[in-house]
């Protein structure tokens, strides 16, 4: 289990992509993470190949997300934290080639965009939402793997 420390907090709510108030044209694998962006990703008829949410967004306000995903995966996630069983999980689903698969998360998915980064293979596009601003695309390469590399480094590991 990897804990988020305090120090890290202000630096992770900076966007690591451009953000955009719609979905700009994105041609490549998608990974989205967020209940928001996986609900606008597919009413725009776009299937991303894993999609990780936990059927609330701002925490409490729940969200149906009108899908019926080629295959649903529930894992554990405190908030604040990234499990070994969220790390195994998106690991195992980067060497896969199948689409249409949900990471249904129990606690909080936020942090599992850099497990999402560290994992996939560069080019794969990873979309996650920041409140009130709009929605942050990441389109994976050898410079974004070494910055979340270090900044995982940086989480106490229990």
């Amino acid at each position: 289990m990897l804990i988020l420390p305090e120090n890290l907090r202000e630096k992770l709510k900076k966007p690591f992509g451009k953000v955009y108030k719609t979905l700009p044209n994105i041609d490549g694998d998608i990974v989205t993470v967020g209940d928001i962006v996986t609900k606008t990703v597919i009413e725009n008829n776009i299937i991303p190949k894993l999609s990780i949410f936990d059927l609330k967004t701002q925490r409490t306000i729940p969200i149906k997300i009108n899908h019926n995903f080629k295959k649903i995966i529930k894992i554990k996630n405190p908030p604040g934290c990234i499990s070994d069983e969220a790390i195994e999980s998106i690991k195992y689903l980067s060497t896969i080639n199948d689409k249409d698969i949900a990471l249904l998360v129990d606690g909080e998915e936020d942090l599992l965009a850099l497990i999402v980064i560290k994992y996939f293979p560069i080019g794969t596009y990873v979309l996650y939402g920041l409140p009130n601003k709009g929605m942050v695309v990441i389109k994976i390469n050898e410079k974004i793997k070494k910055e979340i590399e270090n900044l995982l480094k940086q989480f106490i590991k229990i």
